[in-house]
Parts: structure tokens; C-alpha cells; sequence
């Protein structure tokens, strides 16, 4: 059994590294002169609540390293709670990292908490060869492993929360998208899936 001390130890590290992860791009561009905030204008309501969804997870997680035994006895998926889940959630939030940061580098000072003001190019290079939302698939990534990790009901719920809640913003900024870039995007959205290399599904804008 994996010691709850290593867990704990854990995700401290992984909340130091996320909230470097949010708030340096953000302190970076500001330094240039850019509102790295952008506008929410046209944003639907789902949108809007992606800092509620996002902080509620992030505040549940800190619940959690202050008090684990308390969280995993709440309405918790007993049958989860085993070694090869958390192996594979601790996996699965490292590759989560990685792709929020890799998706972060590669924006640049065109990233934005929501739509951007200024012009800005369209990056279709790096990671973004590979998926038009790499930041977004990482915090699914993260949420989905936090909840093999800690399997509880609330953690269930908030992985959903945060899917309907960001998929929403994803389409909100890629219709933003399709309107400022056009033909540009539209070929750019055929030949790269909106969350994988390859679209399951069409994607609509």
C-alpha cells in the first residue's frame, strides 16, 4: 500500500507546480504590457464558471493533503482505492503537466485566461501540431487523475464539472477563432483533432 504521506507529498508538489504553472505566463506577459485576462465577452454561462470548477478542485485537493483519512471516508469508491490507480493517476497528472506547459510555452504572449483583445497569431506549431487545446486536455488529464488517486464522489463530480465546464470554454474560443482567422483556421481544425491528433468524431465550430 502506497504510504498516504508519499500521496500528500504529492500533490503539494503538483499544486506548487500548477499554480507556477498559471500565474508566471500570466506575471510574464503582463510585464510586456498585455492584459493577460482578456475579455469574456459572448462567453457562455458554462464558461464563465470554469475559475469556479477549476478552484473548487484545487481547494478539494488541499482539503485533502490537510486531512486524507476524513476525504477518502466521504462517499468514497472503496474498489478504486488500490495501488494500480494511484500509480496510474500520478501517471496520468504527470502527463497533464506536461501538456498544460508544453501548450503554455508554445502560445507564448498570445496566451490568455480568456479572449484576447489584441491581434495574435495563430499557433499551429509544437504541441499544437498534434491538438488545438493541449492546456485544456491537461486539466482533464489532472482532474482524472486526482480522482484515481483520491476516488470519492465529489472527486467524480468535479472532474465532471470541470469537462462540461471547459469543453464549453474550448468551443466559445474556437468559434472566436474561426472568426478571426477564418479559412486559416478551418484547414488548421480538419487536419488536427480538438483534444487528440485525430478526430473521433467531426468537430463542430
Amino acid at each position: 500500500m502506497i504510504e498516504p504521506i508519499f500521496i500528500k507529498s504529492f500533490f503539494i508538489i503538483i499544486v506548487v507546480l500548477f499554480l507556477i504553472g498559471m500565474f508566471a505566463p500570466m506575471v510574464i506577459i503582463k510585464k510586456k504590457g498585455i492584459d493577460p485576462h482578456g475579455i469574456h465577452e459572448g462567453a457562455s454561462l458554462l464558461t464563465r464558471l470554469t475559475p469556479i470548477t477549476i478552484f473548487s478542485w484545487l481547494i478539494y485537493i488541499i482539503l485533502f493533503i490537510i486531512n486524507d483519512s476524513i476525504i477518502l471516508h466521504f462517499l468514497a469508491f472503496e474498489f478504486l482505492v488500490l495501488d494500480v490507480f494511484i500509480f496510474s493517476g500520478i501517471v496520468i497528472i504527470f502527463l497533464g503537466l506536461i501538456l498544460d506547459i508544453w501548450g503554455t510555452a508554445a502560445l507564448g504572449t498570445n496566451f490568455r485566461i480568456e479572449l484576447p483583445k489584441e491581434e495574435t497569431t495563430l499557433i499551429t506549431i509544437g504541441i499544437y501540431r498534434l491538438m488545438r487545446n493541449p492546456i485544456v486536455m491537461g486539466v482533464y488529464l489532472l482532474i482524472a487523475g486526482s480522482f484515481l488517486i483520491i476516488p470519492t464522489t465529489i472527486s467524480f463530480i468535479l472532474l465532471i464539472a470541470n469537462i462540461i465546464a471547459f469543453d464549453s470554454k474550448v468551443r466559445d474560443e474556437e468559434k472566436f477563432l474561426a472568426k478571426r482567422f477564418g479559412e486559416k483556421f478551418e484547414k488548421y481544425s480538419k487536419k488536427v483533432g480538438r483534444y487528440l491528433p485525430f478526430s473521433i468524431i467531426k468537430n463542430k465550430i
